[in-house]
């Protein structure tokens, strides 16, 4: 995953670019929510799927190199869709499994959580010992932004007592 912050407007572009054919994925940040750049500014990151076995150990220069051209590689695919978007960036990070790894304790640098298969039995929100609750990616109803907040909203509506409200 590559992070941009460019100094070009793209908010022309769509939010998510989709480019199965290069592997990638787009998303213009900036246009979903245009506070994340500043005014003719972008806020841009680049996904790919990548296996973490292909990554040297952290903190050598061997990773750093691997971590480095892969971040080039995934700029220069992304030019194929936004062009010469290399000229512009003023901000860059990346990120690798071993990167999410580190930062979300998950093996393997896992995005979402675990295995996000329909068997896979998540852990339910109320457990055993008396006030003690779990919300997040890996309960109920899975990975990912979206369902580890509607996860800690269930889980908010029982402690709370609350009513659910179907539209």
């Amino acid at each position: 995953m590559v992070f941009l912050g460019v100094d070009i407007d793209l908010s022309n572009y769509p939010t998510l670019i989709k480019n199965l054919d290069k592997s990638i994925d787009i998303i213009i940040n900036s246009n979903a929510d245009p506070n994340l750049a500043p005014k003719n500014k972008s806020s841009v990151t680049i996904i790919t799927g990548e296996n973490y076995h292909n990554f040297p150990e952290r903190r050598t220069k061997e990773y750093s190199q691997k971590k480095k051209e892969m971040a080039e590689m995934l700029i220069q695919k992304a030019e194929k869709v936004i062009p010469e978007l290399s000229k512009h960036i003023i901000v860059q990070d990346a990120a690798t499994p071993k990167t999410f790894e580190r930062y979300t304790s998950m093996p393997e640098g896992a995005l979402y959580s675990f295995d996000q298969s329909i068997e896979v039995k998540r852990p339910y929100f109320k457990t055993p010992i008396k006030g003690l609750y779990l919300a997040s990616a890996s309960t109920f109803p899975g990975g990912g932004i979206e369902a580890a907040a509607m996860s800690g909203m269930i889980c908010a509506n029982d402690i709370c007592n609350w009513e659910l409200k179907t539209p």
